[in-house]
């Protein structure tokens, strides 16, 4: 009976490993000035933002992408805003290949993550290898 239960813990290990590592949910900034909700669409992971420290402008209208090199977009609100695209899972709770929109300067750099527990280390770059960049901490909103 010992050696059944063992036996199926074993068989179960990989999905609980896989769930603790997953990407999908909400984390906050290190800075704590907002949340990104992580989602998958088919077989790549995008992030908006759900939550904004300042969601509005000093004359109450909504926070927008004012800094977009598009002009276009420059109109475009904040929530909801799409900041992370097209990241594809590598396993063991690493994702890469996608990029970061930051709208405090309307750069978008290459992208990796990596689940650590409840932290997320994002990696921002120049490079499609990640040498020139910065990695920020996010946490897990449960």
């Amino acid at each position: 009976m010992k050696k059944f239960i063992i036996g199926i813990v074993m068989m179960l290990f990989p999905f609980v490993s896989a769930f603790a590592q997953d990407v999908v949910g909400k984390w906050k900034l290190e800075n704590g000035t907002a949340i990104v909700e992580v989602y998958k669409s088919g077989n790549v992971y995008n992030g908006k933002i759900v939550w904004l420290k300042n969601p509005t402008k000093a004359d109450g209208s909504p926070a927008v992408d004012d800094k977009n090199p598009n002009k276009s977009l420059r109109t475009r609100k904040l929530m909801g805003l799409n900041m992370l695209s097209n990241l594809k899972s590598q396993g063991k709770g690493e994702y890469s290949g996608g990029t970061i929109y930051d709208p405090n300067n309307g750069e978008t750099y290459y992208c990796s993550l990596e689940v650590k527990g409840n932290t997320l280390k994002v990696r921002g770059s120049l490079d499609k290898n990640g040498w020139i960049g910065r990695t920020m901490n996010w946490y897990r909103v449960k």
